[in-house]
């Protein structure tokens, strides 16, 4: 179906699934990045903390447009949650799952997978009863063949409800994340009041995440702020070079980044709760009770108490502290392995 013939329901279901597609990025990025022993690979650091933040903040913009439109974000009651290794929506899930690992280069090559929107879809077979993203849903069955696409659309069908007899804007403002509910260098929060308001907050997730090798535009690694877009910032830690302002997308060639993959964690990847036993598995679970407050609070904040995103603020750190707790420490069954956060919700 044609953006030009979509429902109410059928926006805010894209809008959903774009909620969910941000929230899907983020405890992979924070394994990575928890991952690195404290004071060292500084860079690499920097770029993935970088990273998680404006995720959030994406996450954020796709519920301020939801909420703008009458919808409800739903990241906990009833909505997705992503457990790991999960589908995502253009890539073969019998090949290519995102998976919780530590850093290295096999995370990044799976960074860079996720902020490339150049991607083909491919058919999604999920196993039975498994629990699937209303975005990979919808990249099936709306024929979508890339995550840019996906984006793409969601403006053209908010242009085409404008554009149609009836109020599209009938949230209530009460519901938006303001600026200062949410502060970070790189990006802004945007109030999404009418059409110009919810592109543009649209065409800043898009701009800030996305960036392909294949056919970009000249300017596309830089984001509207002049900063690199999340896939040359992950390009750069795999090649192991900054871009200068004229490099081509393809090769950066300016100075070298160091990286010590000796001082990384060496987790097992994509643990769960079930796998452990013991005091590892009590410490898991209490990672796991941490990460679902931080999910409350987000929903909290996102359907009409913004201001509980400043107590989230803190449990980012709790949650940080029990998870570098479970990295340093090696599983009981040899092989050299560590424990590792497990990003479970409900917790179990």
């Amino acid at each position: 179906m044609p953006p030009s013939d979509w429902t109410l329901d059928d926006l805010r279901l894209h809008l959903m699934g774009a909620v969910e597609l941000e929230l899907l990025t983020i405890p992979p990025y924070l394994t990575a990045l928890y991952s690195l022993h404290p004071d060292t690979n500084l860079e690499a650091a920097l770029i993935i903390r970088s990273v998680v933040v404006e995720e959030m903040l994406h996450l954020t913009l796709a519920a301020n447009v939801l909420n703008a439109v009458g919808g409800r974000p739903d990241i906990t009651g009833g909505g997705y949650v992503p457990r790991y290794p999960a589908a995502i929506p253009y890539h073969d899930p019998q090949s290519f799952q995102v998976g919780l690992l530590p850093f290295g280069d096999p995370a990044l090559d799976t960074f860079l997978a996720i902020e490339n929107p150049a991607a083909p879809v491919a058919p999604v077979a999920a196993a039975a009863g498994a629990a699937v993203p209303r975005v990979l849903e919808l990249a099936r069955d709306r024929g979508y063949p890339t995550i840019g696409a996906f984006y793409t659309a969601i403006q053209a069908g908010l242009r085409a409800l404008d554009a149609a007899p009836g109020e599209l804007f009938t949230g209530k403002e009460s519901l938006q994340v303001r600026p200062e509910h949410y502060y970070a260098s790189g990006g802004k929060v945007i109030v999404v009041r009418c059409l110009d308001d919810a592109l543009a907050a649209l065409e800043q997730i898009i701009e800030q995440g996305e960036g392909e090798l294949t056919g970009p535009l000249p300017d596309e690694k830089f984001d509207p702020e002049g900063d690199l877009a999340h896939y040359y910032r992950f390009n750069e830690l795999r090649r192991r070079r900054r871009y200068r302002a004229d490099d081509t997308p393809q090769t950066p060639t300016g100075a070298l980044i160091e990286l010590d993959l000796a001082a990384v964690y060496p987790m097992r990847p994509n643990l769960r709760v079930a796998d452990l036993s013991g005091d590892l598995r009590t410490a898991a679970l209490a990672c796991n009770q941490i990460y679902a407050r931080l999910l409350d609070q987000i929903q909290t904040a996102i359907t009409g108490q913004p201001e509980e995103l400043t107590r989230a603020v803190g449990t980012m750190f709790e949650l940080k502290y029990a998870a570098i707790d479970l990295l340093r420490t090696p599983l009981p069954d040899g092989g050299g392995q560590h424990a590792g956060p497990t990003f479970e919700y409900p917790p179990c």
